[in-house]
């Protein structure tokens, strides 16, 4: 059993821990409030641009741009964290992409990875053989600029013919406690896989209906670029939202359990103070008795 001093100093360390805490949650809060917001007003624009794009593969354009004469190659793309104490969230993105790659290999096909993030780096290459490449987490604030740089890396894989498949593996912001993790096919574009049969000829002859100006192809070549460092812009912004946001709902969590922890030890102290007090006042009256005895 502790003693009273041992308690005391528990009692003392968990308080700091519990201050360390929340003012983790407050900071994260605030970032949290400024990603959201940057996440909200690019998502339309993201998913605009994605239906285009979609729209016009549906039309056959850029339907023959890579004809690979080897063996189909897959780039995977995983969105994680530099930096810990945000709950499941790094866990769930190691997750999926281990189980992504088990997939892969069950398939016979082989698997390129990049990471952006050490956390979900430095697990897989611990476990698995691939080639990869790593890059750090973005920082505070994530820029247009920033995401064009990495997609300047990445997308001249897929134009060359050296990987016939992008997808990236990050997770999608819902709220401060909620998270979902995507898997998502960025190149070659087609139409959604999950879309019925009705909804594809609905998004066919609505397309028929329009005015490309220019023509299909142009507008493809045009903004098949943009589209792609758009969606990288986008997980970005998704992950950097769903960190915060995982981090502050982590915090407050250990926050409260700190408070039960700190309410349970101080219980357990005023317990053992109040033994060793009666211990003392029962040795001071066996004392007193023993001296009117010899008296």
């Amino acid at each position: 059993m502790p003693s009273i001093k041992d308690l005391k100093t528990r009692i003392g360390s968990t308080r700091n821990t519990q201050q360390t805490t929340k003012a983790m949650k407050m900071v994260s809060a605030a970032k949290l409030r400024r990603a959201t917001d940057a996440i909200l007003s690019q998502r339309p624009y993201a998913q605009e641009i994605a239906r285009m794009m979609s729209v016009l593969a549906s039309q056959g354009m850029g339907a023959n741009e890579n004809k690979p004469d080897h063996k189909p190659v897959t780039l995977l793309v995983a969105f994680s964290s530099d930096r810990g104490l945000c709950g499941g969230y790094n866990g769930s993105i190691i997750r999926a992409a281990s189980a992504f790659l088990g997939q892969k290999k069950a398939e016979g096909k082989d698997v390129k990875c990049v990471f952006v993030g050490k956390k979900a780096h430095e697990i897989l290459k611990s476990r698995m053989t691939f080639d990869l490449a790593h890059y750090e987490e973005f920082g505070a604030k994530i820029t247009f600029r920033k995401a064009t740089e990495l997609s300047k890396k990445i997308l001249p894989l897929f134009d060359s013919g050296e990987v016939d498949e992008v997808v990236f593996i990050y997770n999608e912001f819902k709220n401060a406690i909620s998270q979902e993790v995507r898997t998502d096919t960025v190149l070659p574009l087609s139409m959604d896989a999950e879309s019925s049969s009705a909804e594809i000829m609905a998004k066919s002859s609505m397309a028929d209906l329009v005015i490309f100006e220019p023509s299909k192809q142009e507008l493809y070549d045009s903004l098949s670029a943009k589209y792609f460092v758009v969606q990288v812009f986008k997980a970005l912004l998704e992950a950097q939202a769903s960190e915060h946001g995982s981090r502050m709902s982590a915090m407050e969590n250990a926050t409260k359990n700190a408070g039960d922890m700190i309410r349970k030890l101080t219980l357990q102290y005023n317990k053992q103070r109040q033994a060793a007090i009666t211990k003392e006042l029962l040795e001071i009256i066996s004392g007193s008795e023993s001296q009117k005895v010899q008296a």
